[in-house]
């Protein structure tokens, strides 16, 4: 079965991770994998929002079966609604974060993350279209317990791993999530959303 995944990296990380060279590996030929670089200079929100708008435009252009955002790359990954997503460990709060990885950002650019950390309307659609990943040693951050509430605890996985997923943890935790969202997404027709409501979820 062919499979088209769209890959948004980490702070730090390049579009040839080791991640992406994983998956490739275990998904096969079959499977195309797009794993753009994005700028690793997050000292402005200017800049992330470039990052975002760039996600946006790959995605429109190449039109994933399932998006995968790893890190800071699963926060790129909220925005791009109408594509299945799987977050890997994702830093759902930057502001929190990039203080320390990013001193050079101002406290006005810190505020103005803050405004675009919760600038989503988090309805049925995006909850329907999110899964989340988490490695239950994380040792840098942990959103789980955020995403759990956001999005639901169905959609909420965990692997025995920290904030880098090994090839193991791809195979036996990542690869599944694949597959279900794929099988989903395909079954679906038009009639099953009339008279959709988000208690169904």
């Amino acid at each position: 079965m062919s499979l088209k995944i769209l890959y948004i990296h980490g702070f730090g990380s390049t579009g040839n991770s080791q991640t992406v060279q994983g998956l490739q590996k275990a998904l096969g030929n079959d499977t195309t994998i797009l794993a753009p670089q994005f700028s690793n200079d997050l000292n402005t929100v200017a800049q992330i929002e470039q990052n975002i708008a760039e996600a946006k435009k790959y995605k429109n252009e190449f039109r994933p079966d399932v998006v995968i955002g790893s890190s800071f790359g699963g926060f790129i990954a909220t925005f791009l609604n109408g594509s299945p997503r799987i977050l890997i460990n994702p830093c759902l709060r930057p502001s929190e974060r990039l203080h320390n990885l990013s001193p050079n950002m101002s406290k006005e650019d810190i505020e103005r993350l803050k405004v675009l950390e919760n600038s989503h309307d988090i309805d049925w659609e995006m909850r329907f279209e999110m899964y989340g990943l988490f490695g239950l040693h994380d040792e840098l951050f942990s959103y789980l317990n955020l995403f759990k509430e956001q999005y639901g605890k169905s959609k909420t996985y965990t692997m025995p791993c920290g904030h880098r997923i090994d090839a193991e943890n791809i195979e036996n935790h990542l690869i599944p999530i694949i597959w279900e969202v794929n099988k989903i997404t395909e079954s679906l027709t038009p009639e099953m959303f009339d008279g959709y409501c988000p208690d169904d979820i």
